[in-house]
């Protein structure tokens, strides 16, 4: 096994380790440290609260990184304490920590100090993620994490309801391994979905059946079908094939099911399309029309060593099922 799909399963698994949420004075933090310390209570294991002090005023003398001035951290404290109150019990806000620095960088460095399985944070709707993390920090966090990032939504109903999307590519078995322990912590049902996108323009003649938008929808839900059963079990989950833009056919499978969280891969498609289109992924961080949950993944490297004077010729990526 690689060290990738060793990575892989280990975030799929989310094994059980301490979650970790990033607070802010916002609302939506309150949410995020509620939903957080439930994730938590379901497995087991610690929930550790972060307060991000930007480096201003007395806290400039102090290391990023380190708790700020005693009457910055004072501050800090009692503002978080009143704003969590009821959201989480009182020994979850005793260890709360104040530090130092940008959220984004001071939450990654916990998350990593804590060997943390998840990192949870506030989300408003219309893309802007809560007032004092910015989007900033979520996007840094999903380019930054090999842990899963929840950013939750709107609302303070129950997470009763789990939307995976899968594009079919190595990214698609860890994050439904992702969803199904989410989905089972919070007693929530799951549903998988997979988009088939408008087939791009081609170099070259198309296979008349890589044209046909039908055939291409029945030729995936047969490999979706098989994906679902070979990873969450017959009847594990429902699958669910839909037709056009990829972030637009999610928002709508959500809407219409009455999804309260979506989870999705953040490499599923690769940096490349990242950088020049931006993911799906990345589309719905920024619209936020329900919690989501982004789980890192990566291609399988293939590590043979080329023999001695014989050339390495590149390999065709290959989806998985699709040949069985």
């Amino acid at each position: 096994m690689s060290l990738r799909q060793a990575h892989n399963d280990r975030v799929g698994a989310m094994s059980h380790k301490p979650i970790v949420a990033g607070i802010d004075n916002s609302a939506a933090s309150g949410r995020a440290a509620a939903v957080a310390y439930r994730i938590a209570e379901a497995a087991g294991v610690p929930c550790q609260l972060i307060h991000a002090v930007p480096p201003t005023g007395p806290a400039r003398i102090v290391v990023p990184g380190r708790p700020p001035a005693p009457e910055v951290w004072q501050e800090a404290r009692r503002e978080m304490e009143s704003l969590l109150n009821g959201h989480v019990p009182p020994a979850v806000l005793e260890r709360l920590e104040v530090l130092v620095g940008r959220a984004g960088v001071i939450l990654a460095d916990a998350a990593r100090r804590a060997n943390a399985e998840l990192v949870v944070l506030g989300g408003k709707p219309h893309g802007a993620v809560a007032r004092g993390l910015g989007g900033s920090t979520a996007q840094y966090l999903v380019r930054t994490l090999d842990i899963p990032l929840l950013v939750t939504g709107p609302t303070d109903r129950p997470m009763s309801r789990v939307l995976v999307a899968v594009d079919l590519s190595y990214a698609s078995r860890p994050t439904l391994q992702a969803a199904r322990r989410l989905a089972d912590r919070l007693g929530a049902q799951l549903r998988v979905l997979h988009v088939v996108e408008p087939v791009r323009s081609r170099v070259g003649a198309a296979r008349r059946a890589d044209a046909d938008p039908e055939a291409l929808a029945r030729t995936a839900a047969k490999i979706l079908r098989r994906l679902v059963e070979a990873e969450l079990g017959v009847g594990g989950a429902e699958p669910v094939v839909r037709q056009g833009p990829a972030a637009e056919e999610i928002v709508a499978e959500a809407a219409s099911w009455g999804a309260d969280v979506i989870v999705m891969g953040s490499h599923g498609k690769g940096w490349v399309d990242r950088l020049l289109v931006g993911s799906a992924t990345e589309r719905l961080l920024a619209t936020l029309p329900t919690a989501l949950l982004v789980v890192p993944t990566y291609p399988a490297r293939r590590d043979r060593a080329a023999r001695p004077g014989r050339k390495r010729h590149p390999t065709r990526r290959r989806e998985p099922y699709a040949s069985r």
